[in-house]
């Protein structure tokens, strides 16, 4: 069965570019346009990642992380931001959040693909010690 990642991003194209990509890859998807539809559908379907917008409508991907990070049922689940924002204090602040990985847009199909199995076989690992 292959592992289910959610991303998040209130851009059309980008989640189209990035489901036609994670699908090619062997992954299955689905989406949220928004920061309160994405929580809304980690809790129903617990994806094995997601892939965070930073800036959206109605909850931003920080908002989006500090709601994960204080849930017990969703604060394990890694996430990778990717974001158009390039200064040093939303990616500090990304990562103090938790984000596993902090990528810049324009995407980089290869990069994006490697990011995603490298996060989802520390996971993989993660498991298997216990």
């Amino acid at each position: 069965m292959s592992k289910r990642i959610l991303i998040v991003d209130d851009n059309q194209d980008t989640v189209h570019i990035l489901t036609e990509l994670l699908t090619r890859g062997g992954y299955a998807t689905f989406a949220a346009r928004d920061g309160v539809e994405a929580l809304q559908k980690i809790r129903k379907e617990v994806p094995a990642l997601v892939l965070l917008d930073l800036m959206m409508p109605k909850l931003d991907g920080f908002g989006v992380m500090e709601a994960m990070r204080a849930d017990s049922g969703m604060n394990q689940i890694p996430v990778l931001i990717i974001s158009a924002k390039v200064d040093p204090t939303s990616k500090a602040r990304g990562v103090e959040l938790g984000a596993k990985d902090y990528i810049v847009k324009p995407i980089n199909p290869d990069e994006i693909l490697l990011k995603v199995k490298e996060h989802l076989a520390e996971v993989q690992n993660a498991l298997r010690r216990f």
